[in-house]
């Protein structure tokens, strides 16, 4: 997921996002938490094959040139220092 990709579906109620790789290969995942952070939003995503291994991706919500949304893979260290203090948070 180094590249961002097309949201197909994403529907926080069902806790399930679709994505399609710049690829073109279609990506189900479980949408474990939702993260409000420095008026940015975080996801955190589990494809839906590998909710055993308890490895998600923290994806940012962002708009591209065309104003669409898309998720984009958190890179920086300091940004998933955020995103990892906040879990943290959220489960003390």
């Amino acid at each position: 997921m180094a590249e961002e990709g097309k949201i197909n579906k994403f529907n926080l109620e069902e806790g399930v996002a679709v994505l399609e790789g710049t690829d073109g290969e279609t990506i189900n995942f479980s949408i474990e938490e939702e993260l409000d952070i420095d008026n940015e939003k975080y996801f955190i995503l589990v494809k839906e094959d590998e909710l055993d291994l308890g490895e998600g991706y923290a994806l940012r919500l962002t708009k591209d040139e065309n104003d669409t949304e898309v998720l984009v893979p958190v890179t920086s260290e300091e940004e998933l220092m955020k995103v990892q203090n906040k879990i943290e948070e959220l489960y003390q």
